[in-house]
């Protein structure tokens, strides 16, 4: 009786491998009889694809663990002597695949160890760009088929200790971190060729941001741009003369921006232009007015 019992539980358990189909983030043990260097368990990673011996860049996501295990002994008879002999199953799963979006500085899919948390895929995105909306962070969940939507304040989790705005992360959850595209990037308005507002890179000055707004303009006035900073804990403005900037650059600096900040480009004044252009037509009667007087003399 318990020998037909066992017998049922292992029939049991192989339909119940075979039906069931890989995803990022299984974890599988790999026997390769004869080859222990081949033999290890592994992760399968965000893009469904294993870090294993001639299985690199191949997805292995939606298949069954018999239909891999005959796919690798097709892939292995190719490079070892004999027909492999290969066990692969399912072993405890170590990781939890997720995806965090929005506000952080490396958006897209992140892995944790199980029962992390939702600080901890944030961090493990990156972290928050500037103007990020930690206290407005929207969770994505599968639940029963039904996926629901929940909203935590990791604010209140760091000012407060308030657990509850930390839940632990699961298999396929979308995180979504909002925030405020004004403070998320350099606003460079005037006379560029690209107006509006662009991300600052780490150590961005305030010519790198001219130069990711498309340049400067033939109006703009270099001696006098204003560079102003918001986001600081005093707010600041700053006068540059680019001139002085490309006779000694060495010594002329030029501020370091953050996100938040705002460049403005004047245009010259139109008088200058005026005026110069005033100075030339009477420049050239000056020199008309003087040829003709010679001419009179020599006659």
């Amino acid at each position: 009786m318990m020998k037909t019992l066992f017998l049922v539980l292992l029939l049991s358990a192989g339909l119940f491998s075979q039906e069931r189909t890989i995803k990022p983030g299984d974890a599988l043990n790999i026997v390769v009889y004869g080859h222990p260097e081949l033999s290890r368990p592994v992760t399968v990673g965000a893009g469904g694809v294993v870090d294993y011996p001639f299985m690199q860049n191949i997805p292995v996501d939606g298949m069954t663990v018999e239909e891999l295990r005959k796919f690798m002994v097709a892939q292995l008879s190719r490079y070892i002597e004999g027909q492999p002999i290969i066990t692969l199953s399912f072993a405890e799963s170590q990781l939890v695949t997720l995806s965090v979006l929005g506000y952080v500085k490396k958006p897209g899919t992140v892995q944790l160890p199980l029962f992390g948390t939702l600080q901890e895929a944030v961090s493990q995105a990156g972290g928050p760009l500037e103007g990020a909306k930690m206290d407005q962070i929207t969770l994505f969940r599968n639940e029963g088929g039904e996926v629901k939507k929940r909203n935590y304040n990791l604010v209140f989790l760091n000012l407060l200790g308030d657990m509850r705005q930390n839940p632990v992360m699961q298999q396929g959850d979308i995180v979504l971190v909002t925030g405020n595209p004004i403070f998320a990037g350099v606003k460079v308005i005037g006379e560029v060729n690209d107006p509006g507002i662009h991300e600052a890179f780490y150590g961005a000055t305030v010519m790198d941001m001219i130069f990711k707004a498309g340049g400067l303009k033939p109006k703009a006035e270099v001696a006098k741009i204003r560079y102003i900073s918001p986001t600081e804990k005093k707010s600041k403005e700053i006068l540059i003369n680019l001139n002085s900037y490309y006779q000694d650059p060495y010594h002329y600096t030029l501020p370091t921006v953050v996100a938040g900040d705002i460049i403005i480009v004047p245009a010259k004044k139109e008088w200058l232009r005026n005026g110069l252009a005033i100075a030339a037509d009477l420049t050239s009667i000056v020199m008309l007015f003087y040829y003709v007087t010679q001419i009179n003399r020599t006659r």
